[in-house]
């Protein structure tokens, strides 16, 4: 037995929901109003002990588990959840949770980092060498309050005097190194204080821990303008966004995230009321940010500086260094990225433009009472970018509409719902004056193209891994009841992708040739296989060609268990088995959401007869929705299924099998 499956045996989904949501007893299940979105007169959200899971049948559409649960309600990674959840158990974990990391040393640097932050805000608020830092603020307009609740602090303009402060504190330089409070000179063999004379802005994760600093120089001429805290255990940009401890429940109420691009603009947002705002720690706007922010709501609105009205040339080199390099490229806004993170997320991704001259900051002292007409207007992603580049173009010039068509078909493509899509193309053919016909033949000749360089890529990182073992390929079997079975096939999948990653791209290839949705976080039950498959899928983003020993190193002790437990049952497959593996996957994968979306039919057909017995009409109606909605996934689904197997048939009798 895994160590989550132990803890959820000896914890009552029931009574840690009924914490924190008013829940009462209807037939077999327990019903409430939803936790994370608005409520509304009928009690959408339904606990079931028997399997011990929860779903909202509302807004939301969203199911879990007791991990699941208390991630999205809490903010929680899984190893804050996997600890708190197994102290409440009386599980004992094993005295690693982070592979390598001790976590007494992790706890070790958190509170070092602690008391950073305090020691950076003592000299702020009473160093006579910080009497400068202190004007600045305050021709910031920043207020008592404000440099208080963020805890903003100065370093003194020295090599030395962190270190030696924290030295006497009994802290040596591998813990000041660990925390990212000393840089190291490895030629000179020479270590050194990394903050000097800066204004210092602690960073903190979701859960309030101090794990860095964003240090902005005090030096009119001091380069770079802004430093952070390097890469440690603890401090990883792509995943962090500045402010969110403290915006978590505003974002909520507000059932939406703003995300802007420095730190004061964050702290004038807090400072004039305006607290759902978070900042996005001066890189592009990463997946992994998107996700973390899911957690509280599914619209974003990107808060563009006034100077990204030009970034036409931005968006053209973007799109070639993604063709010429298949890679990610550091922008501060990526278009394209953007809605391919709106697609996959679900979410509701617009843009906000400010005036000319302006920046959030800046327009949150002077005109505050704006931002919430501005926020109000921001535009989707692609309709942004359609008037952007419309608005000056000399529409007359056949050329110029070219251009245009070739920048913003290829959003257009990406954009996942085919009413959007169509919406876009009217918008864009009405403006340019373009026959839509003539678009969506551009748009095929770049879905042609893209597939081609795709399948190129396929092949060649089948050709490298070819020498890799792997198990043999999972038989597609008949659909059949039971959560040991689907637990048993959602790990044949996992152990296939660990042991062969390029499995992974050539399996979503395979949906998407079908028109389903490609592998997420979704298809897994299991906690341990939901944060493996997030961990391996966001690896593989950054890595196309996997190593896994890094990958492996990054697991802590219960995802290194499990993914050892998965692939040591694997045996080596043949060149055969190996070349039909991404069909048969994609196989499994319908056959795994088949058998869930029978099992949430089942439970909605329950509740809708315990509403009839009850005589609750509102309940009854919101679950036969359901009903519908769910027999129609179901169809959708069976069709990609059986059409795959029509495929699967046809080669077959063309080899003469």
């Amino acid at each position: 037995m895994s160590v989550t499956d132990e803890i959820k045996n000896r914890l009552d989904i029931v009574e840690i929901i009924g914490e924190t949501v008013q829940l009462r007893r209807s037939g077999k299940s327990y019903t409430g109003f939803c936790p994370f979105h608005q409520n509304t007169r009928t009690p959408a959200f339904v606990v079931f002990p028997d399997s011990q899971t929860w779903r909202c049948f509302g807004a939301c559409a969203e199911g879990g588990d007791l991990f699941s649960f208390v991630m999205k309600k809490e903010g929680w990674d899984f190893k804050e959840a996997l600890r708190v959840l197994a102290q409440r158990a009386g599980v004992e974990l094993e005295e690693s949770m982070r592979g390598d990391r001790q976590p007494e040393a992790d706890k070790r640097q958190v509170d070092l980092l602690a008391l950073a932050a305090d020691y950076f805000h003592q000299l702020l608020l009473y160093a006579p060498q910080a009497e400068g830092a202190r004007r600045y603020l305050s021709g910031r307009d920043l207020e008592e309050e404000t440099i208080a609740a963020f805890k903003i602090g100065f370093s003194l303009d020295s090599w030395d005097a962190c270190r030696t402060h924290f030295n006497a504190q009994g802290y040596n330089d591998d813990d000041l190194l660990a925390a990212g409070l000393l840089s190291e000179n490895p030629e000179r063999g020479t270590r050194y204080d990394r903050f000097r004379n800066r204004l210092m802005i602690p960073i903190r994760d979701p859960q309030g821990r101090v794990v860095g600093f964003g240090a902005r120089t005090l030096d009119p001429d001091g380069v770079p303008k802004y430093l952070n805290s390097p890469q440690t255990e603890l401090f990883d940009k792509s995943r962090l966004l500045f402010g969110l401890d403290m915006a978590r429940r505003h974002i909520q109420n507000a059932r939406q995230a703003i995300i802007v691009e420095g730190y004061m603009d964050v702290m004038m947002g807090w400072q004039t009321g305006f607290r759902n705002i978070v900042a996005q720690m001066g890189t592009a706007l990463t997946e992994q940010q998107l996700n973390v922010l899911k957690r509280y709501t599914r619209r974003f609105v990107i808060a563009l500086d006034s100077d990204a009205a030009g970034m036409q040339a931005t968006m053209r080199s973007l799109e070639v260094a993604r063709e010429t390099l298949d890679r990610e490229v550091e922008s501060r806004f990526d278009a394209r990225g953007l809605v391919r993170h709106e697609g996959r997320l679900k979410a509701d991704i617009r843009v906000l433009t400010l005036p000319e001259g302006t920046d959030p900051d800046l327009l949150l002292r002077r005109e505050p009472t704006l931002w919430p007409q501005l926020v109000e207007k921001a535009r989707p992603v692609v309709a942004y970018v359609i008037e952007m580049l419309t608005a000056d173009a000399d529409l007359d010039d056949a050329k110029a509409k070219a251009d245009i068509v070739r920048q913003v078909m290829p959003l257009i493509s990406d954009v996942a719902d085919p009413v959007e899509r169509d919406h876009y193309r009217q918008m864009l053919s009405r403006l340019l004056r373009v026959d839509e016909r003539a678009l969506q033949q551009v748009a095929l000749a770049s879905s042609v193209s893209e597939a081609t360089r795709q399948r190129r890529r396929d092949r060649a990182g089948v050709e490298a891994e070819t020498l890799t073992r792997s198990s043999p390929a999972p038989n597609s079997v008949a659909l059949s009841g039971g959560r040991i079975a689907l637990a048993i096939r959602e790990a044949d999948f996992l152990r296939q992708c660990l042991r062969h990653p390029p499995l992974l791209r050539l399996v979503d290839h395979e949906l998407q040739e079908h028109h389903q949705e490609p592998v997420s976080v979704g298809d897994f039950g299991n906690p341990e296989d939901k944060v493996l498959w997030q961990q391996l899928h966001a690896y593989l983003r950054v890595h196309p060609v996997a190593a896994m020993d890094e990958l492996w190193d990054s697991f802590d002790d219960v995802l290194r268990a499990r993914a050892q437990s998965l692939v040591g049952e694997a045996s080596e497959p043949s060149d055969e088995e190996l070349e039909q593996l991404p069909e048969k996957l994609a196989r499994l994968i319908l056959d795994l959401r088949l058998e869930r979306i029978q099992r949430l039919w089942a439970e909605a057909q329950q509740l809708c007869d315990e509403a009839r017995a009850a005589g609750d009409a509102g309940s009854l109606e919101l679950y036969l929705s359901q009903v519908q909605k769910l027999s129609r996934t179901f169809y959708q689904l069976s069709q990609g299924r059986r059409a795959m197997s029509a495929v699967s048939r046809r080669k077959a009798e063309e080899a003469g099998i």
